[in-house]
């Protein structure tokens, strides 16, 4: 069992790539993930002797609409609970600052959706909701 804590803070660029680039996510260049981290609501890190083996961050205008992504934890370091404590610390952030009737979405990774049930999240389309949709540029 790895020895972290938890930290509120974005991870450096460096960092980010490191992230993304463990579980074979592509990522941007590096002037628009500066861009894109300084744009983040909020973002926690799950830290281990000053390493960032983990993060998630939240998107969106800072009112009603709110967007996780970036739940990331370094692949030897998954299956110890830190997404876990990452995704709790994050909806606590939102528990505490979201408006009612707040939108708060994500897109989980294949085979991830049971995790994020866990946390109230349903799947897509419903009775009630539409389908997801998404565009790559």
């Amino acid at each position: 069992m790895t020895n972290y804590i938890l930290k509120e803070k974005l991870p450096s660029i460096e960092e980010y790539i490191h992230l993304r680039k463990s579980v074979n996510w592509p990522y941007p260049n590096k002037a628009a993930i500066e861009k894109s981290l300084n744009n983040s609501n909020y973002c926690v890190c799950a830290v281990e002797n000053g390493k960032v083996i983990g993060m998630s961050r939240i998107v969106g205008d800072d009112s009603f609409i709110f967007f996780i992504t970036d739940v990331i934890v370094l692949p030897e370091y998954q299956k110890q609970g830190i997404g876990t404590a990452l995704m709790e610390r994050t909806m606590s952030y939102l528990k505490d600052n979201v408006q009612e009737y707040s939108y708060i979405t994500l897109m989980c990774a294949k085979g991830m959706e049971s995790f994020y049930e866990k946390f109230g999240f349903f799947r897509r389309p419903t009775g009630e909701y539409g389908c997801g949709m998404m565009v790559e540029l």
